[in-house]
């Protein structure tokens, strides 16, 4: 854990001097912080990345909001199985923000980036008629509040019990089942 591992088990394990270790990070908390800040950019890059051929003038058409929630909720799936064996340290990260100011930051800049990807994807669906009128900022939380519990469930109890995969995929088959507008843009 984050609390019992000394810079020299990290200098160890990662085959370098802790005088090395010691030139690129100040402390352990400034390589724990590098570590979820890194993992946040990768996760934003991913975010604003991933439409931005639909955005560009040579596209033939624009993918349908459905779509893009779905392929959000499979990136950030991608990512945390990726690195799997890291959920703990995100679960970490999150005590860790509650007693922090710059990692609260940080996470708050990711939650924000990833909610207004969500809100963005809302709002042309619900303008395009395929999504009903909901309220765009309580649903774009949904999807991280869904995908953080379950990864704190599942490294909390077990992939046995809680398949955090499994469960952001039912969610979001719930969500859109109740947020689809019928075929014509009407609402049920």
């Amino acid at each position: 854990g984050f609390h019992d591992t000394r810079m020299s088990d990290i200098a160890r394990v990662a085959g370098v001097s802790q005088g090395t270790l010691y030139h690129y990070f100040e402390s352990k908390d400034d390589l724990f912080l590098a570590l979820c800040f890194t993992w946040a950019d990768l996760m934003e890059a991913g975010i604003q990345g991933l439409f931005a051929e639909d955005e560009s003038p040579s596209a033939s058409e624009k993918t349908s909001a459905a779509d893009k929630m779905s392929a959000m909720s499979h990136l950030a799936m991608a990512f945390f199985r990726t690195d799997e064996a890291l959920a703990p340290v995100l679960v970490e990260f999150w005590a860790y923000a509650l007693r922090s100011p710059k990692a609260t930051e940080r996470f708050r800049a990711l939650f924000e980036t990833m909610q207004h990807s969500y809100v963005t994807i809302l709002e042309d669906g619900i303008a395009s008629g395929e999504f009903k009128e909901i309220d765009v900022q309580t649903l774009s939380a949904l999807p991280f509040v869904v995908l953080d519990g379950a990864m704190l469930l599942a490294s909390v109890l077990g992939r046995d019990t809680v398949d955090p995969g499994l469960v952001v995929e039912k969610t979001q088959q719930l969500v859109f089942d109740g947020l689809l507008a019928e075929p014509g843009g009407d609402e049920p």
